[in-house]
């Protein structure tokens, strides 16, 4: 099923505490009392966030979209893929990476706890997800399961193939 964003469920969904630190970050809604707040409850936050001027808005609500789309199952696993990549050379760190995770109480906290903390495993996580969920690719069946070849050869020859077709000179013979 599909899921659809919106900013006043998004503040539902996600804990107070982690909303407080996101804003505390930007210096934004320093008056507002996020513990007072009742959780799923954030209709102080949303009214306030209106008050802001559109262009502080919008590149907050492109934030909120990306956590939002990684805060499920399959983004969890990009998450986890992007950390096995960034903590290949630090097992211990990917091992107390992934418990740490695992032991938080939903997507949504896993999701902003990784935008907040692990910004390198994020943009990464991002990107994996966004390929993940392309609904117009094809797996292609019928090709041949063939080793790459990287060999030096083959290397200077993908090169030069490339020159051939992306440079601006290359068309002027």
């Amino acid at each position: 099923m599909a899921r659809h964003y919106s900013t006043k469920n998004f503040f539902r969904q996600m804990p107070n505490a982690l909303l407080a630190r996101y804003f505390t970050d930007r210096r934004l809604f320093d008056d507002l009392d996020f513990g007072a707040m009742k959780e799923t409850k954030p209709d102080a936050l949303f009214d306030a966030r209106l008050e802001l001027p559109e262009e502080r808005r919008k590149p907050m609500d492109a934030e909120f979209q990306d956590v939002f789309e990684l805060s499920c199952e399959k983004g969890f696993r990009a998450i986890i893929d992007e950390a096995r990549w960034q903590m290949r050379a630090n097992p211990e760190a990917l091992t107390d990476f992934v418990e740490t995770l695992s032991a938080l109480p939903g997507h949504y906290h896993k999701a902003m706890v990784t935008y907040l903390d692990h910004k390198k495993c994020w943009t990464g996580a991002t990107r994996f997800y966004h390929a993940d969920t392309l609904s117009y690719w094809r797996k292609r069946k019928h090709l041949g399961h063939e080793p790459a070849a990287v060999d030096d050869a083959s290397i200077q020859q993908l090169s030069d193939l490339s020159w051939k077709l992306f440079s601006p000179y290359a068309w002027y013979g």
